[in-house]
């Protein structure tokens, strides 16, 4: 093997490296963010969302009987809207509309 191709194969390696330690970090940080956010929603002092006048995007399990996550809450229907077509693009959704 040429010496170039195994600076190249090594360079490649610690980039790989390098990508993964960055990784790590922002899962890291991104889950104390979001633990935090959590916590916070635990406050029994928020204000109450009126869910009954919302719309809400839900993803069920396969036989639609129990909830698995809301996806979004909103009481705008062009937000509830777009929440659904980005959950329906990335693929956590499959689209189909109920009222």
């Amino acid at each position: 093997m040429e010496p170039e191709g195994q600076i190249y194969t090594l360079n490649l390696l610690e980039r790989l490296h390098e990508g993964l330690r960055d990784f790590g970090r922002t899962k890291d940080e991104l889950y104390w963010r979001i633990n935090a956010l959590l916590r916070e929603l635990r406050n029994p002092n928020l204000h109450e969302v009126e869910l009954t006048t919302a719309f809400q995007i839900e993803l069920w399990d396969r036989y639609g009987k129990h909830l698995r996550m809301v996806i979004a809450a909103t009481s705008s229907v062009m937000i509830a809207h777009a929440a659904f077509d980005a959950a329906v693009k990335v693929g956590v959704l499959l689209p189909r509309y109920e009222c």
